[in-house]
């Protein structure tokens, strides 16, 4: 049966047959996570001389181990009811530069959804830009000198360019300070493979490998591990998925599938946060398939370097300058306890079940769950939405800039060591990546507008008038008992992005460190930290590809 995106509105049933022939061409893990234990990822450099011989290779990768979004929902199913293992999952990916290789034209590329429509308007730049000045903002370090680009809100289908192209944007690293294999070489495809059991994905992994001798360059790759921990007698015996700053990951996602919905919300909605979502946020028509049959999704890779030495110095150092716990620190950056008790609902951790139906309508003063926190920043939860707002109008909106989170942890096991001597500083971290349907509205939103924003929530800075004002800060004697002083909440105290010495492109000046922190929990702050809990996080390379149906990748040895 045809699928018409405009038409769906959520979950659809995957078990339902009218919806088989799209699932059947539908890679698998964009509308669910494979959950495997083990994964390994290539990126790949074409051989332009074998073109012919590496489309061959696609098609037959493609027919051999990619799993489809059928064969994953009956996978899950076996699983779940009769422990049975579905063995290697796998999965692939095209860069605008493999298309180009392939001598695929322009118009058959494929492209951002474009949900707002703001490439066809007449201005397409932000309504959440802060101020009218007519200073034009620099792209970054890594631009030749006078560059510039007063655009930094115009909408762009960014897929086409690449992610390095969008540095001075997203305020990363510079290309060339990126790992090595990331700036060699364009990189044209990238696939994974991944299994609970490592001896079996080792053993498919050797296979792929030596067909691709002398048709592909594997130019990069990388291996994942899921780290589990386990916080209660409540949580699987083999523990919930954690990151190695030691929180539970993937608490919070949309949710695409029926079945899925229901078993986390009991009837499919909460009661304060609905995490359904349609099909749209995630796909859009393959321009290379079958009209309303064929659909894809847009893939950001990105390997994410954690200094957990530095992350967990500075949870110390904000402890002492407030006199708080520890545990209640961290949970002030992130926005969830360790075990992802959401901050908002209670100060201590571990206590009682963790719900995800909460939202921050209770805490309007960010005294319970900082407004920097990483989970307040990049899902607000209908926070941000406002009738004459800055960043979303409507409900629809700020929903349409959610991800289809996937990652999983690199460089070994969990590090939970009492003493910073033994922490690590880098060789760890996390092989991030989110499908969307289209890039600049989602992932280069929530980055750039909202965790790299140091005004993003901030305290009255929620209106059109005052963002077109430029509100600044109340000097700090004035600030002592107002109940609406205008103040920067801060980057995100996670993933937030800066360049030292470098102003924002969106805000026009250099983004700060969170610096307003409750002074316990549900306690308005007295005074600023001078603590900088910021950019723990660094990029190490990645890129944007685009995950196409089974149909197109198959074709390709014809």
């Amino acid at each position: 049966m045809p699928l018409d995106l405009s038409h769906n509105r959520g979950p659809i049933d995957e078990m339902d047959p009218t919806f088989r022939d799209v699932l059947e061409d539908l890679q698998g893990n964009i509308l669910t996570g494979h959950g495997r234990y083990h994964a390994v990822h290539f990126f790949l450099h074409f051989h332009t001389s074998r073109k012919e011989s590496i489309k061959r290779w696609i098609a037959s990768f493609a027919s051999r181990y990619i799993t489809s979004a059928w064969a994953q929902v009956e996978q899950s199913i076996a699983y779940r009811e009769n422990d049975i293992d579905a063995g290697v999952f796998g999965h692939f990916a095209l860069s605008a530069e493999g298309y180009r290789v392939f001598g695929i034209p322009e118009e058959q590329i494929p492209r951002g959804a474009d949900p707002r429509n703001r490439g066809n308007s007449a201005s397409n730049l932000m309504q959440c830009e802060p101020s009218e000045s007519k200073e034009p903002a620099t792209e970054g370090r890594n631009n030749q000198e006078g560059d510039q680009n007063p655009n930094v809100g115009a909408y762009s289908d960014v897929f086409r360019d690449g992610m390095a192209s969008r540095q001075g944007f997203l305020l990363d690293p510079p290309q060339k300070q990126w790992e090595e294999g990331y700036t060699d070489k364009a990189i044209h495809a990238m696939f994974f493979l991944a299994a609970d059991d490592p001896a079996e994905m080792i053993a498919v992994e050797r296979i792929v490998v030596a067909e691709l001798n002398g048709v592909a360059e594997i130019i990069v790759g990388e291996r994942g591990m899921n780290l589990k921990k386990r916080f209660s007698p409540s949580d699987p015996e083999d523990g919930v998925a954690v990151e190695h700053f030691g929180y539970v990951d993937g608490r919070s996602q949309p949710l695409f599938l029926r079945r899925q919905a229901e078993r986390e919300t009991h009837n499919g909605a909460g009661s304060f946060w609905d995490p359904r979502a349609p099909l749209s946020l995630v796909l859009v028509p393959d321009p290379n398939g079958s009209p309303n049959r064929s659909f894809g999704s847009f893939l950001v890779y990105r390997k994410l370097e954690q200094n957990v030495q530095a992350f967990r110095l500075a949870e110390r150092q904000v402890a002492k300058e407030l006199g708080l716990p520890l545990e209640l620190v961290g949970a002030m950056a992130v926005g969830r306890f360790k075990d992802g008790t959401p901050l908002v609902l209670q100060p201590g951790d571990g206590t009682r079940p963790i719900p995800n139906d909460f939202n921050y309508s209770g805490d309007p003063g960010g005294v319970t769950c900082p407004f920097h926190a990483h989970i307040r920043k990049t899902n607000p939860r209908l926070e941000s939405v406002r009738s004459d707002g800055t960043f979303a109008r409507s409900v629809e909106e700020e929903l349409g800039h959610r991800i289809a989170r996937r990652a999983i942890p690199y460089g070994g096991s969990l590090s939970e060591s009492n003493s910073p001597d033994d922490l690590p500083t880098g060789g760890v971290g996390l092989l991030f990546f989110c499908y969307q349907a289209d890039i600049w509205e989602q992932f280069e939103f929530m980055q750039r507008f909202w965790s790299n924003n140091p005004r993003f929530l901030q305290p009255d800075f929620d209106t059109a008038e005052n963002a077109k004002n430029g509100t600044k800060p109340l000097p700090e004697e004035q600030r002592a008992g107002s109940k609406n002083y205008p103040d920067q909440t801060g980057l995100d105290a996670v993933i937030g992005q800066k360049i030292d010495g470098d102003k924002d492109p969106l805000i026009r000046e250099e983004a700060q460190p969170p610096r307003h922190w409750p002074r316990a929990w549900g306690k308005a702050p007295t005074r600023p930290v001078e603590t900088n809990f910021a950019q723990f996080v660094t990029l190490k390379g990645g890129g944007y590809f685009f995950s196409p149906c089974l149909s197109f990748l198959k074709s390709l040895g014809h």
